[in-house]
């Protein structure tokens, strides 16, 4: 039963993940703040925070585009942490809840996350251990599973690239960035009194 919920979540992490916008966008768009009188500090850190999620998500696809399962990848930013996607997919959550300055979003956001992925990644971790065996297992005794360890980066000099897996990752990290804009505009609406605030 717990397989099979495992291999459910790492299968279907795109649907439900798709599905959980059609909840959480009606929420954006008509979220009022429900930050604190100094949310403008909030939402810079937000606005940093997906920031930092571009560049590590396009830091993490130059190493893994092309070599998801077929060969373990330990330099750059898998030397720090073995699922340095989606820590970062998680810093761009944060940001993003921190920018719509309201906590049922914020909240929503990283529960949605923190139900969804810790599935995903175990369920991940079982095929690679399946497909490379001791190699794998030796790889997740030195590297940690989710929060990065900066004292164990290593990077060579150069890298092979696979450009058209890689040119695909860089708009996959500009959405993090491009979803700012949308939330200014909503805020502005917001302000004017043209959008409601029903949460």
């Amino acid at each position: 039963m717990k397989e099979t919920l495992f291999r459910f979540a790492e299968k279907y992490r795109t649907f439900m993940t798709r599905l959980f916008a059609l909840f959480i966008i009606p929420v954006f768009v008509f979220s009022g703040s429900t930050f604190p009188s100094w949310n403008q500090i909030l939402e810079l850190s937000g606005i940093f925070l997906l920031a930092v999620c571009a560049f590590g998500r396009l830091w993490a696809s130059l190493y893994i585009a092309g070599n998801k399962t077929d060969k373990i990848i330990a330099v750059g930013p898998y030397s720090i942490v073995r699922h340095p996607l989606y820590f970062f997919s998680f810093i761009g959550i944060l940001g993003l809840g921190l920018i719509s300055k309201n906590m049922l979003v914020l909240s929503s956001l990283v529960g949605f996350f923190a139900f969804l992925y810790p599935l995903v990644i175990i369920s991940e971790e079982k095929v690679l251990i399946e497909k490379h065996g001791e190699e794998y297992m030796s790889y997740m005794k030195q590297v940690p599973r989710f929060f990065p360890d900066l004292l164990l980066l290593k990077e060579p000099a150069s890298y092979n690239v696979h450009t058209i897996i890689f040119r695909k990752s860089i708009l996959d990290a500009v959405w993090f960035i491009l979803g700012i804009i949308p939330l200014k505009i909503l805020d502005a609406l917001r302000s004017s009194g043209i959008l409601p605030s029903l949460f």
